[in-house]
């Protein structure tokens, strides 16, 4: 009998990181997942704390994963690049001549709400999806994307911070 593994079928294996500059995507990374809504517990490989998700290695999983939980697969940018967690959120950059508020109901049709307006910038803000579901907002980023007026989407995507000598 094989290790019990997390089905993220739901979840795309490739997630451009801008939709503005196509280069750099996120690919899936076979070897962690990663559970949303508790404290780590030991053996975390990765932990953010304030937004209580973890990282843990796969094996760990039959010990970690609960069906309770929300859990995701973990990312990585590039082959070999640092672990990276989705979050389900989207920022969304408009044309400067729309205003994001404005475009609510086209955001609510593609699968998301505004979760955060920004007062320096009009054209732009946050999204979080109308279901609970981080698999289905990354799989429907094109889907904003080709809403006219839509000049850059980008999933927030958690990452270790990077320390600069």
């Amino acid at each position: 009998m094989s290790d019990p593994k997390p089905d993220f079928s739901e979840f795309p294996r490739t997630i451009k990181a801008s939709t503005e500059r196509g280069g750099a995507q996120y690919r899936l990374v076979e070897g962690y997942f990663a559970v949303h809504g508790r404290p780590a517990t030991p053996g975390a490989a990765l932990d953010f704390s304030p937004e209580q998700i973890a990282v843990y290695p796969m094996d760990r999983f039959a010990q970690i994963g609960a069906p309770s939980s929300r859990l995701t697969p973990a990312y990585s940018l590039g082959k070999g690049g640092t672990l990276a967690v989705p979050t389900g959120k989207v920022f969304v950059r408009l044309s400067a001549d729309q205003k994001f508020a404005e475009r609510a109901k086209a955001f609510r049709d593609a699968g998301y709400e505004i979760d955060q307006t920004l007062s320096y910038a009009s054209n732009a803000g946050w999204l979080r999806p109308t279901s609970s579901s981080i698999g289905a907002s990354l799989a429907a980023v094109g889907d904003l994307a080709a809403i006219p007026g839509v000049e850059n989407v980008e999933p927030q995507m958690l990452t270790k911070a990077a320390r600069k000598s």
